[in-house]
């Protein structure tokens, strides 16, 4: 993970010296683009699949406000105490001006008790505060009927959020009222596992977001404007994974040949996608669709080539299911035990390019995303 480190001129000498470059200067303070507000949304799997995040921005470009930038810090099945932990890692990494907390939902279908939440929904609040950074505390969304019992115990979560959000004089995101209202005019808003927002669902946590950010007056969109990310790595060659393949090395990847079992494999794939959410995803420059274009396997292996006009630094952004990236024969990148998430840039990682053409190998799962780009203001 990137971090911004100020290097002093005696080590940038020594770092000559011993012939390795000087790192790029912070430019922070003089980049414009780095003084937008850089909102980092903290969240379980409903904030993982990006969509309110996106709506969210897309409503401010739209109204002519300034436009945030939106980063994702989302991770599928992930508790309150789950994201005091990763703060550091996940949030203030990403130098946020403003983060949203979307935290309840894990927890009451684990039965966390009310004291454990509210402890660590404060601890939270606390290190907001310790850090100067601004703090929505969205309350939760609602569950359906195969979860009833837990959708009742939600109250009690939501008199926890709305205690510390006046204790830390946090706005409160109120997407829990404005689901209730919905589902009793006989909106459905939650996807059939009767846990997840579906678009619908997504639009009102958006909707609570620009309230609480004090933008009552701006619409969200009716309908999401899907661009492909910025950088994503398009054109590649996929092999499916034999069963009794042994995990790559650096002699195997060395020794890697392209045959006729790797097929040609444009990004975006040709859709639609069915499901909603995965149409979002497959536009935005996701592969979601490996086992059924290629072939059910354990995994599979892509191959792209990109040019640099020089030597230079820049960053791969790993999503999905990717779990290992090698750049010019190297390893670079190796997902950990600790799940990250879904979704594109949970990780921002470090490269040097060489001038010329630069080998990128990956392996991954039934899905994935990599971009390229210069640096991980996005």
């Amino acid at each position: 993970m990137h971090q911004v480190i100020r290097f002093s001129f005696a080590t940038a000498v020594l770092l000559a010296l011993v012939g390795l470059p000087a790192p790029a200067a912070d430019s922070s303070s003089d980049d414009p683009a780095r003084k937008a507000q850089r909102i980092v949304f903290l969240g379980d799997s409903i904030t993982d699949g990006d969509t309110y995040p996106l709506l969210v921005r897309q409503a401010l470009v739209e109204a002519e406000k300034p436009a945030p930038i939106c980063i994702n810090a989302g991770i599928g099945g992930d508790t309150a105490a789950g994201m005091l932990k990763r703060l550091d890692r996940d949030v203030f990494s990403r130098r946020p001006t403003l983060v949203t907390l979307s935290a309840g939902i894990n927890d009451v279908l684990h039965k966390v008790p009310d004291a454990d939440y509210q402890r660590d929904v404060t601890a939270i609040a606390q290190r907001m505060t310790k850090a100067h950074v601004r703090l929505i505390i969205l309350n939760t969304s609602i569950l359906g009927d195969k979860h009833a019992e837990s959708d009742r115990q939600l109250a009690r979560y939501n008199d926890i959020l709305h205690d510390v959000a006046q204790a830390y004089d946090c706005p409160l995101a109120d997407v829990n009222h404005l689901m209730h209202d919905a589902r009793a005019a006989g909106k459905d808003v939650l996807e059939e596992d009767d846990v997840h927002a579906n678009y619908e669902g997504q639009r009102l946590i958006a909707r609570a977001v620009l309230d609480a950010l004090g933008e009552n007056d701006v619409p969200v969109p009716a309908k999401m404007k899907i661009e492909l990310m910025p950088g994503v790595l398009r054109q590649w060659k996929i092999e499916p994974v034999p069963n009794n393949a042994a995990p790559l090395d650096d002699a195997s990847v060395a020794a890697l040949k392209l045959d006729a079992a790797w097929k040609d494999y444009p990004l975006p794939e040709p859709g639609p996608a069915g499901h909603w959410w995965r149409e979002q995803e497959r536009q935005r420059g996701f592969a979601v669709s490996l086992e059924e274009t290629l072939g059910k396997a354990k995994a599979y292996r892509a191959v792209t080539t990109i040019e640099s006009a020089k030597r230079r630094f820049a960053f791969l952004n790993p999503g999905a299911a990717l779990e290992t990236i090698w750049l010019n024969g190297k390893r670079v990148y190796a997902h950990g035990a600790d799940y990250t998430g879904w979704h594109a840039g949970r990780e921002r990682v470090r490269v040097e390019l060489q001038s010329g053409a630069n080998t990128i190998l990956i392996e991954t799962g039934q899905n994935f995303f990599l971009s390229l780009t210069d640096d991980d203001n996005w």
